[in-house]
């Protein structure tokens, strides 16, 4: 079954083991995604992010970015006949013509454009078509809907009762105009609101689940999936076992296929299969995952067959529901 998956952070992991003088080739490697992995995963779209933690020192927030973006074109350069960006929609049909795996970029964390859209717009000439708000701190567009403490792995609510800055609807407007995808996954509850209030086309949470069936604030509340599915856009499922799964604590939980599918089905009937996709999260989270890269999709796949999805609704997860979005906007 061919997959689109709106999110990972692989570009982030090469970048940072390059600096680290141990270099991964994209080819095969260690991580959750590579070029093989993606070809036996029969993957017809893997977005990447240029992931901002606005954090981390001595990394600026726009060469964090860019560093990424360059990796991305690096790895386009360096297998042109396996795999290929996509900026229009005419990439991706001329990518599927050819047997390539298509390449989009993204970015998680609008913070990277320093509250500038100048750097927005170049930012969307370079490739870059989907974007989210924020991610784990606040910046100059909003707030997140967590902050990291010291242990990443267990976040700290925040945030929920403020929503986007006068910076924020500038560039929910721009992006609108551009036609970039505003990408609510990581916006405080507010913000989401906000998005909801002041544009008019579709927009997406690329990576997050739903919090009826694990209650962490990084997943949406059915009002959200209503507002979102009424609005045509999208959802990609996140594999994190932290989203997935409610423990009382981290460790505990799991990343399984089937409380893959029960997200799925919650979602299916608070805002219908037509708002349902992928989000990994591949290469940005690390514990307990049953889907050990993305070559194994198929278990997820296995799975809706077994509790009696149709081929149809199979094949709307997987990539149709996004090619539908992808299409009215590239």
């Amino acid at each position: 079954m061919q997959a689109v998956d709106f999110h990972c952070d692989t570009l982030s992991v090469l970048c940072e083991s390059l600096r680290r003088g141990t270099p991964k080739a994209f080819l095969e490697n260690d991580l959750h995604i590579d070029l093989n992995k993606l070809k036996k995963g029969d993957y017809l779209l893997q977005c990447f992010a240029a992931f901002i933690n606005l954090k981390q020192e001595g990394l600026h927030p726009l060469a964090s970015a860019l560093e990424q973006i360059d990796m991305f074109y690096q790895i386009m350069e360096e297998f042109p006949d396996k795999i290929g960006p996509v900026k229009t929609w005419a990439d991706l049909e001329e990518n599927r013509a050819r047997g390539r795996v298509s390449a989009m970029l993204t970015v998680e964390d609008g913070g990277c454009c320093l509250g500038n859209l100048s750097v927005l717009r170049v930012l969307y000439r370079l490739g870059v078509r989907i974007m989210t708000l924020t991610w784990n701190y606040e910046n100059e567009l909003g707030w997140p809907n967590v902050t990291v403490g010291e242990n990443r792995e267990n976040p700290q609510s925040a945030g929920v009762s403020r929503g986007l800055k006068e910076s924020g609807f500038a560039f929910i407007r721009e992006m609108e105009r551009l036609g970039m995808i505003v990408d609510v996954s990581h916006l405080s509850d507010d913000g989401f609101w906000d998005v909801v209030r002041h544009t008019s086309r579709p927009f997406i949470a690329s990576h997050s689940n739903a919090r009826a069936k694990c209650s962490h604030v990084r997943n949406l509340t059915d009002e959200m999936l209503r507002a979102i599915s009424e609005r045509g856009g999208l959802t990609g499922i996140n594999y994190c076992a932290a989203f997935l799964d409610e423990q009382d604590t981290p460790e505990k939980c799991r990343s399984t296929v089937s409380l893959m599918a029960d997200h799925i089905e919650h979602i299916r009937q608070v805002g219908g299969i037509d708002m349902i996709g992928l989000g990994s999260d591949f290469d940005g989270i690390e514990k307990n995952l049953e889907m050990s890269d993305c070559s194994m999709l198929f278990m997820l796949e296995a799975e809706l067959h077994r509790r009696h999805y149709s081929g149809g609704d199979i094949e709307k997860i997987f990539h149709a529901n996004a090619l539908r979005l992808l299409k009215e906007f590239l």
